[in-house]
């Protein structure tokens, strides 16, 4: 498992990651999502409203992983979309990929 994996399941114990397509969005509109991060192979129709929703209130999403891998990284088994609420790992992880 790579050092992105790794920092997700941090901030994952240490509360600052939303999981799932509603919880997302409400961080996004609400102003509280510093990254969203898409899951490569998410379906097109999510990647298309969540960076729709993004563009919309100014906030950064990247494309990365696959959904079981992230699933794997969070305690559950797939993943196709989160928000990262934190800065600093928003930033590690930007820096990183």
């Amino acid at each position: 498992m790579n050092k992105i994996y790794s920092m997700l399941g941090i901030a994952k114990k240490g509360g600052n990651i939303s999981i799932g397509y509603d919880a997302t969005l409400i961080n996004i509109k609400s102003n509280k999502s510093e990254l969203v991060l898409l899951a490569s192979d998410a379906s097109d129709k999510t990647k298309k409203n969540v960076q729709f929703v993004c563009d919309q209130y100014n906030a950064k999403y990247i494309e990365y992983g696959e959904k079981e891998f992230l699933g794997k990284c969070l305690g559950r088994k797939v993943v196709s979309v989160l928000s990262i609420t934190d800065k600093n790992i928003a930033s590690y992880i930007i820096n990183n990929i």
